[in-house]
């Protein structure tokens, strides 16, 4: 909780994908969108509700709608996924040692930190399906209560639809039923599957009747066929973005830094022979492959429909630490009398210099910082040189001051020390609790730093707030075809209604009035408008620019035309 924690509210939401749902989750709770939630006024069918619902609920609770109180769920989200990852280590190796190690890894890998903060779907999805994955895993390997861990892996899973739609889970649950077909081909063990599935079924399904009874007149009925058509349009697409593979299947060693050397070494677990003591148990061998399998197997699937980022691999994270965790367990159970493989002492070698190597880098960072006349910090800068983009790293610096970035360096460095001594003693749990110690540290430290309200600050806050004042108490326009980009929709405080040209013919009619549009100079939507006007015998006149981030918009006035 500290880590997911840390300035969770702080500065203003910059991530595109958080925007996404907190633009929904302001309209449900200014204007009552629950059932399909909106996004600028239109209904969001590709994404389902649950991510709105939580945070949404919780900001009517408290009355407020700030950042802290609807990313809140997401933190505690991380939590339950951490608790989750504990249950499937104790589940795979009866070993509470293994899901200890593994929940304390995924709390310290960048990734999954910063995703655990943000207010987006991902977390909602991962967290669910990490709580199926252990469900499932303990119908198999429990026997006794199967059809209790049946019902509560498919309400889970059913709520991961409800949270991202049915494609990410599946991310788990195909590698888990391939394993199933070489471990487990039990007649118990496949109706229990049948049982997990018309469970989650019968959580996701209400849903998707309700919207389609309530929105099929409007065309929004049917959320699953549009659910559909991104997963088939992801999986078309051109462009290196969506179709080049080459450093997403090796983009998760770096995504759970510093937990990186154990993934590395855990990648080869399941081929090498044990030598410890006591030899890890035939279901233990087989759990390994499971997470494995996960993994490896994920992240292939990962590359077929979408494109290629981070977070859609979230759910493989909690395999990853369970392997890294595996590797430390193996550690724990050498017995003193076995000679440490050159392999392993390479691995052992390569987490002290991790450590060591994080603090003398912190104190190169802390030297330049004093060393050298850097230029002006720029909020949003451009092609650097680079000392320029040294600069872009000062408010990083004084968000702990010289003193406290020199307490972290040393502390890092001690502790890559303690870390070479303490694993050539064969004192493996007093290690990785140092390198736990280690990368929790770093993490913190990071993530404090890079939550200042200096890399926290909108540059389109301003903007678009001296836009709404230019407008006053009217409403601002766009076309439908035209909508600003997510930061000057989530920063008007209020929707900016969309609409198609007949539809402000009729508005501009009505309005006794000046009527306020926003749109680009574009040809296209430059005719509209001066149809439009000159239809209803107004006059057009740009009274402000703004850059959305995508694109140049023009607020454009429309008065009346005194006649003669």
């Amino acid at each position: 909780m500290p880590l997911f924690l840390i300035r969770l509210g702080s500065g203003d939401a910059k991530d595109m994908m958080e925007l996404f749902n907190l633009i929904p989750i302001h309209e449900a709770m200014r204007y009552g969108h629950w059932v399909l939630p909106t996004l600028d006024g239109l209904p969001r069918v590709k994404k389902p509700p649950l991510p709105v619902w939580i945070p949404g609920w919780l900001g009517v609770l408290f009355g407020t709608g700030s950042l802290w109180v609807l990313r809140l769920p997401s933190a505690l989200l991380g939590t339950l996924t951490c608790m989750a990852t504990y249950g499937l280590g104790v589940v795979a190796s009866r070993d509470r040692r293994l899901g200890l190690f593994a929940a304390i890894a995924l709390a310290g890998m960048f990734v999954f930190t910063r995703q655990a903060r943000l207010a987006s779907y991902d977390i909602y999805c991962t967290a669910f399906t990490t709580v199926g994955f252990m469900a499932l895993l303990a119908m198999v390997e429990q026997p006794g209560r199967w059809w209790q861990w049946a019902c509560a892996a498919g309400v889970a899973l059913g709520l991961a639809v409800l949270s991202k739609g049915p494609v990410n889970p599946l991310f788990v649950c195909i590698p888990f039923g391939c394993w199933m077909l070489v471990y487990h081909r039990t007649r118990r063990a496949w109706l229990g599957l049948l049982l997990a599935l018309l469970a989650s079924i019968a959580v996701f399904l209400p849903w998707l009747l309700i919207v389609a009874q309530r929105y099929a007149d409007a065309g929004y009925g049917n959320a699953w066929a549009a659910w559909t058509r991104q997963f088939v349009r992801y999986s078309a697409a051109k462009g290196p973005q969506y179709t080049d593979t080459r450093w997403y299947y090796f983009g998760m060693l770096g995504w759970v830094a510093p937990w990186t050397p154990a993934l590395v070494a855990a990648l080869a677990l399941p081929f090498l022979p044990a030598q410890s003591k006591p030899l890890p148990t035939e279901q233990e061998k087989r759990t390994r492959w499971l997470f494995w399998l996960v993994l490896l197997l994920g992240l292939l699937l990962l590359t077929l429909p979408h494109q290629k980022k981070q977070r859609y691999a979230l759910q493989q994270f909690p395999a990853a630490a369970l392997l890294a965790a595996a590797v430390w367990q193996e550690f724990c159970r050498l017995r003193r009398s076995v000679k440490i493989e050159p392999a392993a002492g390479v691995l052992l070698a390569a987490q002290s210099l991790m450590m060591a190597g994080a603090g003398a880098l912190l104190l190169a960072f802390i030297g330049m910082m004093l060393g050298a006349h850097l230029p002006p910090y720029a909020l949003h800068p451009g092609k650097l040189s680079f000392w320029q983009a040294m600069a872009q790293l000062k408010p990083a610096y004084q968000a702990l001051g010289l003193f406290g970035w020199l307490g972290i360096a040393l502390a890092l460095i001690a502790v890559g020390l303690l870390l070479w001594r303490t694993q050539w003693q064969r004192r493996f749990a007093a290690s990785f609790m140092l390198y736990s110690l280690g990368t929790w540290l770093l993490v913190g430290s990071t993530t404090w730093a890079y939550r200042s309200e200096a890399y926290q600050t909108s540059v389109y806050k301003q903007p678009t707030r001296a836009m709404l004042a230019l407008a006053g108490h009217h409403k601002i326009y766009t076309f439908i075809q035209d909508r600003p980009w997510l930061p000057v929709q989530y920063y008007a405080n209020k929707i900016l209604p969309p609409v198609y040209a007949p539809q402000l013919r009729a508005i501009v009619s009505r309005a006794r009035g000046p009527v306020y549009v926003l749109t680009r100079k574009n040809p296209v939507f430059q005719r509209k408008l001066a149809a439009i006007c000159r239809q209803t015998h107004r006059k057009s006149a740009a009274i402000f620019h703004l850059y959305d981030g995508h694109k140049q918009q023009y607020l454009y006035r429309l008065t009346a035309v005194k006649k003669q």
